[in-house]
């Protein structure tokens, strides 16, 4: 997936840039397609960039912002399998010392399967 998510962040710039590479080649991918959730991405001051805008979340689309709904965005949804998901976020968990440990696979599993887990619940996307 991880693939996938990192294709789209190229192909797109270079769709709205006319295929020009030069901004996917001069500028990293988390300051051309920032995350959302990411603490990093306030320091970039979004809302002084020219529209159209190019932003990555894994938010629900019930945790957006007001204003994403008053300026209808256009939107691209990618989806992963949900197994797919969980085992990506459990190693997620483990790996990254800011997150909780998720404590056993089967513990986490049912975390999962009720939505508490970062972003909530797969099935609620």
């Amino acid at each position: 997936m991880a693939k996938v998510h990192t294709g789209l962040k190229e192909i797109v710039p270079l769709i709205m840039s006319g295929g020009d590479p030069e901004p996917v080649d001069t500028i990293v991918n988390w300051k051309r397609v920032p995350w959302l959730e990411m603490q990093q991405t306030a320091s970039l001051k979004l809302e002084q960039r020219p529209s159209p805008r190019l932003l990555t979340t894994h938010f629900q689309y019930n945790m957006m912002p007001p204003s994403f709904f008053e300026v209808k965005p256009k939107v691209i949804y990618v989806t992963r399998n949900p197994k797919d998901v969980f085992t990506s976020s459990f190693h997620h968990h483990k790996a990254a010392s800011a997150l909780a440990d998720p404590g056993p696979q089967t513990q986490f599993l049912h975390k999962f399967l009720d939505g508490k887990v970062m972003f909530g619940s797969w099935f609620d996307h």
